[in-house]
């Protein structure tokens, strides 16, 4: 199995992942990814929706008060801010009341 994966390009956000989930300590961290790259993987962090429903598991980070915005922030601000991980199972479905004709 791989590696789980962290999507983020906040530091603050990776330290208090490795720091709260120490199963997070060795995993891969990235900016950005590809459907490619999320297939089937343990990933944390916030995705669209699309690459989303490609993970084998999603956990997405989630403030239960205000999210620290516009600057940089540490583990200090995101565990004031209630910071803590959600687990979404994302299915895509074509089709629908809303699709072309």
């Amino acid at each position: 199995m791989r590696p789980p994966l962290i999507v983020s390009r906040h530091a603050g956000a990776i330290q208090w992942l490795r720091e709260t989930f120490p199963q997070l300590v060795h995993a891969e961290v990235l900016e950005q990814v590809t459907a490619q790259q999320v297939e089937g993987r343990i990933v944390v962090g916030n995705l669209p929706l699309h690459l989303a429903a490609r993970c084998g598991e999603y956990y997405a980070l989630e403030f239960t008060g205000s999210p620290p915005r516009g600057t940089e922030y540490g583990p200090d601000e995101m565990r004031a801010a209630g910071a803590h991980l959600a687990r979404y199972i994302v299915l895509h479905r074509s089709g629908g009341w809303l699709t072309q004709s």
